[in-house]
């Protein structure tokens, strides 16, 4: 299985990039600073996929 790093991956765009490597079968590995952000985005991504399933 392949590992990916995403930067900025609790923001907007890079919480959706996530959405879309993970639904692709990607291991991820997410850096934010959380600025701009949240880290409750990362939760939120995990429920997401769930309701998919």
């Amino acid at each position: 299985m392949n590992n990916i790093l995403v930067t900025g991956g609790t923001g907007f765009i890079g919480s959706h990039t996530c959405i879309n490597l993970l639904e692709q079968g990607y291991e991820l590995t997410v850096i934010d600073s959380n600025i701009n952000s949240s880290s409750l985005s990362l939760e939120r991504i995990k429920e997401i996929l769930k309701k998919k399933k």
